[in-house]
């Protein structure tokens, strides 16, 4: 007995699957919730990628070893384009990649500082 499923069954479209009985209308509210969901979830990447390359063109601009503020950054990229949320991911990913560092002046957020790293310092 084959439970493979034809051909034939991917032709259907939702309307013509509900008109079967196949999907019922929570069915339908459910796979619409996803779509929102999903679409919303690759938008947001897609923005965040945006920035990332933005920051990165931004970080390349800076001098090396200068201490700079994040909202510097988000300045520059755009305070209406991003977030300061985006942009502070955006760091947090370059920071990963060695692009800059966080420097901390003091034990309050206030004091936190980024600067851009040199490639020689990098490989050491």
């Amino acid at each position: 007995m084959s439970t493979s499923i034809p051909d034939s069954f991917f032709s259907f479209t939702v309307s013509e699957l509900q008109l079967m009985g196949v999907l019922k209308d929570t069915d339908i509210e459910r796979l619409n919730k996803k779509h929102v969901r999903l679409n919303k979830k690759r938008n947001q990447d897609l923005k965040q990628s945006h920035c990332d390359t933005d920051v990165e063109k931004h970080l390349e601009s800076l001098e090396p070893g200068k201490l700079f503020k994040h909202r510097d950054v988000w300045e520059a990229v755009g305070v209406e384009s991003f977030t300061r949320a985006e942009v502070l991911t955006s760091l947090q990913r370059h920071k990963e990649n060695f692009l800059c560092d966080q420097v901390r002046k003091g034990p309050n957020n206030f004091q936190v500082f980024w600067t851009c790293i040199l490639n020689d310092e990098v490989s050491s």
